[in-house]
């Protein structure tokens, strides 16, 4: 059984319930769910492992697959393998489960992202 640990903006709307979502754990075992804002209080290791490995918790969704970190299109592509059938998701599981659509599509989604949190008045992420 693998251990995954998702790290994800919890006050962002999209991030929030996107995560709600998914259903990781039914696939891959244990799952632990970590807002990145609070990981400085609540896991200061985690967060100086993240910087160590140049891993900017802001720019992505970062998930650990028993040991091994997953960042951005990588993390979107295998929650896209995993995620329910139905038919609302069918159109998300055909595009982000090309490597090269998941890439180009990444950076967009970030830029959402920071475009929603700023008109919420919603402040980045401080790592």
């Amino acid at each position: 059984m693998q251990q995954l640990l998702l790290i994800y903006d919890g006050d962002c709307p999209l991030c929030k319930n996107f995560v709600a979502a998914q259903r990781l754990q039914q696939h891959f075992g244990e799952l632990t769910l970590l807002d990145a804002r609070n990981l400085a209080e609540r896991v200061p290791l985690l967060l100086a492992e993240l910087q160590h490995q140049n891993l900017i918790v802001n720019q992505s969704m970062l998930l650990r697959v028993d040991g091994r970190w997953l960042k951005g299109a990588e993390v979107l592509q295998l929650l896209a393998s995993v995620n329910e059938r139905n038919w609302r998701n069918r159109l998300w599981l055909w595009w982000f489960q090309s490597a090269g659509r998941a890439r180009y599509s990444y950076p967009l989604l970030r830029a959402g992202r920071n475009l929603l949190l700023k008109l919420l008045k919603i402040p980045p992420l401080p790592y």
